[in-house]
């Protein structure tokens, strides 16, 4: 075990009182060794929370852990949920999933890279267990599971069960024993601990994060609810910035870094970005470092401008103002399908697409459909619901849409674009004037870009329950190229991978998404295109949480089935890719659009 030196410490100087070991701790999410996210406030429905702080090759840990178990499967029955929980960023997952072989480790290892909830925690040693009472986000009780814990192994027998004294109680509403010993562990290196406040410079540490990574939305006029405009902005809003940085709200759109592909401009801050903003935040946010003088000194956030066109990509060749949308001021809007005439008197090759949003405040996101003649029904009007290709979108945060390697996507003379218009309501009554720029190719481009989905329309989501699983797939028929990729799921969604399944039998993860957020609908872009061979199947597994743990949930009282608004749900995973071999002059009878997409229903669990 690398940098843990084990200190073997007497019982006489090992105690850890449970009453004076309790403080409130913040909200928290995590995910674990298996890349699925844990966020802490989603189990307020269970009676206790326990962890187990866990290392690799670490023999108390590994011997707690088999002892644990048995307390796991007295209480787990009672509403009590278990973890392990590595502080170490040295552990890789990589090698904390082989760890996770080890008997007795067949619960969740929550990965905290960056130790910033060890720290919250007060965790100092390994093979320590604590308890967090849910409702009140409190650690309850710390210290040794048991005897042998208590004495590095050394009891002849188990002797006294700290844990399951402690759980007993406090199910029972009883107070719990404020004389537990710690357990004798390795104690844990917090290389960010010498980050605090008196030593991060607001101006040359803090400033630099929040350009790279939050002023270009949270900017007068930009689409943020607030704006980081100086030191007194940031300073009131700390306390918001911690919970949605400990939470992984913020910044949206995160993915998991260890099992997806490199993706251009994914959000996320590093281990060190984390700790400098959270260290910094918990000092109280100061204006200046401990020696430096700032006084009279401009305001770094003030002093930042920002150039803001209609159009982030120039000129578009074509414009077209999107039919004005009246929205209430308060209530839910559901999807509105809004047809938009192109008048095309000829074919065109698209090279990009963007949208600009009449009112940002309220347009939450646009999935723009190809309505080609053959979508028209037999008064000639758009049938109200995407029968075409996805095109292009919008969502807060999501860049245009702009195709690359000299590829793009051909529309037809006399096709139009069907948007599916999502929009929630700010408090004040309103009306949308969206504009589309459509950006064309002089001449025909190299290569066609093609658009699929992986998906479920048929499905029943049962109430109130937390986790239903669901699958589709999307068959490649031919070479091809895939480029991006974009979940898209309603209020319920969970999370959503994807995973290419090559006909040579092997198979690897492309993408994962493991905390899905309706409020940010982001289309992932590959850094480098993955070649997908002839019948490589895309492989989307995602799930719904239908319980009232979903605070964005309507209705956990009532199932869920496939539907077009909000109140429904949907299950599709787009594909952006080109086969190869496609070009302009291979083009025939309406395109090349060649995957077939099929939904599988799992079992809810």
């Amino acid at each position: 075990m690398k940098s843990l030196p084990l200190l073997f410490l007497s019982l006489a100087l090992s105690f850890a009182s449970g009453v004076g070991a309790a403080n409130r701790v913040g909200d928290f999410t995590l995910l674990d060794h298996q890349g699925r996210s844990h966020q802490m406030s989603w189990y307020g429905d269970h009676k206790a929370i326990v962890l187990l702080i866990q290392a690799n090759g670490d023999q108390a840990v590994r011997d707690t852990a088999l002892r644990l178990k048995n307390v796991r499967d007295e209480f787990e029955p009672q509403g009590v949920v278990f973890f392990m929980l590595n502080p170490l960023g040295e552990d890789d997952r990589a090698a904390i999933a082989q760890e996770a072989q080890q008997p007795g480790y067949d619960l969740p290892i929550l990965l905290d890279e960056a130790q910033l909830v060890a720290e919250s925690l007060g965790v100092s040693r390994t093979a320590q267990t604590l308890v967090i009472d849910p409702a009140t986000m409190t650690v309850v009780f710390r210290g040794a599971l048991d005897e042998v814990a208590a004495q590095g192994g050394s009891a002849a027998a188990p002797g006294k069960n700290y844990l399951t004294d402690a759980l007993t109680a406090l199910l029972a509403g009883e107070s719990l024993a404020a004389d537990v010993p710690a357990a004798v562990g390795a104690l844990i290196d917090f290389p960010g601990r010498s980050l605090d406040g008196s030593s991060i410079s607001y101006a040359q540490d803090i400033v630099p994060i929040l350009k790279d990574n939050c002023v270009t939305c949270h900017h007068d006029g930009a689409i943020a609810p607030w704006s980081m405009s100086s030191h007194a902005m940031i300073k009131g809003w700390s306390p918001m910035m911690r919970e949605v940085l400990m939470t992984r709200r913020m910044p949206p759109g995160q993915i998991d870094l260890h099992l997806s592909k490199p993706m251009e401009g994914v959000a996320g801050l590093s281990v060190r970005e984390q700790q400098l903003l959270i260290h910094w935040i918990n000092a109280g946010s100061p204006r200046n470092k401990e020696g430096e003088d700032g006084a009279g000194a401009e305001d770094p956030l003030a002093a930042l401008t920002f150039d803001d066109p209609k159009f982030t990509l120039g000129e578009p060749d074509l414009i077209y103002k999107v039919p004005a949308q009246g929205i209430p001021a308060t209530g839910v809007v559901d999807y509105r399908y809004v047809p938009v005439e192109l008048n095309l008197d000829r074919d065109v090759w698209v090279r990009a697409m963007e949208f600009v949003p009449g009112d940002r405040a309220v347009l939450h996101h646009i999935i723009a459909y190809l309505s080609s003649p053959a979508d028209k029904t037999a008064n000639g009007r758009d049938n109200g619901s995407p029968q075409g290709e996805s095109v292009s979108g919008f969502a807060p945060g999501r860049q245009p849409d702009t195709f690359r390697d000299n590829s793009g996507r051909l529309i037809r003379k006399g096709s139009n674009l069907l948007l599916q218009m999502h929009y929630t309501t700010s408090g004040r009554e309103t009306v949308d004037e969206t504009e589309v720029g459509i950006y064309l190719y002089d001449q025909p481009p190299t290569y066609v870009m093609s658009g699929g989905v992986a998906g479920q329309r048929r499905f029943l989501i049962p109430a109130n329950v937390k986790e239903h699983q669901l699958e589709g797939e999307q068959l490649i028929e031919r070479d091809a190229y895939l480029y991006s990729m974009t979940p898209h799921m309603h209020f319920r969604g969970k999370y959503m991978s994807y995973t290419a399944a090559y006909p040579d039998g092997t198979s690897e993860v492309l993408l994962s998404v493991p905390r899905y957020d309706f409020n940010w609908q982001f289309s992932y872009e590959l850094k480098e295109p993955v070649f997908l061979p002839a019948g490589t199947r895309l492989i989307v597994k995602g799930a719904m949480d239908n319980s009232d743990r979903n605070p964005r949930n309507p209705d956990p009282s009532r199932p869920v089935h496939f539907g077009l608004q909000t109140k429904h749900e949907m299950f599709f995973g787009f594909t952006t890719f080109r086969y190869v071999g496609d070009t302009p002059q291979s083009l025939t009878g309406g395109g090349a659009l060649h995957a077939k997409a099929v939904g599988l229903g799992l079992s809810s669990q």
